[in-house]
């Protein structure tokens, strides 16, 4: 009797409970761990060796909220200059993940509290050649123009030498005038360390401009 009495009332009170639980659920913060796409904003000069950790935060909130961070994740920025070394080992805080816009909620720690990013030691870039040439003319031939080929070269070698090459010259060279005969130059590495300079040489050829 004590089950049957008045079913109805209890079955009302039973179905009453179950939704207090489930409402009250829904607005008390909860934790969980939620993945976070870590985005390092490089400088041009640098490339990765390997790939971007995967980090996680734990994440306090309402479910309804963390339910979010599921299709949309949280993430890291981080601006790494030029100036940075091959290796280079970044510490992270709560306060340096940042949640999407609309999600209610806050970051309790994150996993793991350091990254270490590792870049190419060796970096390639193509600058342009300035001659270093004297032209020596014979009798009065008027104006003289000077034509490189290629007129820029590649240059390879540790990144923090490459990165201080904005151009190179041809070594210090006189060419008489007139001479319709192209010269090879070697390029000038002088203080290039281990850089290498691809070609070595630059074809100049002298000629004369027309008379105004």
């Amino acid at each position: 009797a004590a089950f049957t009495v008045r079913l109805g009332l209890k079955a009302t009170a039973v179905f009453i409970a179950v939704v207090l639980w489930f409402v009250i659920n829904a607005k008390e913060p909860q934790l969980q761990l939620v993945p976070v796409r870590f985005t390092p904003v490089l400088d041009s000069s640098l490339v990765l060796r390997d790939p971007v950790p995967q980090l996680q935060a734990i994440v306090a909130g309402s479910p309804k909220e963390l339910i979010k961070l599921t299709s949309n994740v949280p993430r890291i920025h981080r601006q790494i200059t030029a100036e940075s070394p091959d290796t280079v080992v970044i510490d992270l805080r709560p306060d340096d993940v940042t949640l999407p816009d609309g999600v209610d909620a806050v970051v309790r720690d994150v996993q793991p509290r350091s990254v270490t990013l590792r870049f190419e030691s060796t970096w390639s870039r193509k600058v342009p050649v300035r001659p270093a040439v004297d032209v020596a003319s014979v009798g009065n031939p008027g104006p003289v123009t000077l034509r490189l080929d290629p007129d820029s070269v590649q240059v390879t070698g540790p990144r923090h030498i490459v990165m201080g090459v904005s151009s190179v010259r041809t070594v210090k060279t006189t060419i008489s005038f007139p001479d319709s005969l192209p010269h090879l130059i070697d390029i000038d590495t002088t203080g290039f360390g281990s850089a290498r300079v691809k070609p070595e040489q630059v074809k100049v050829e002298l000629k004369a401009l027309p008379r105004p």
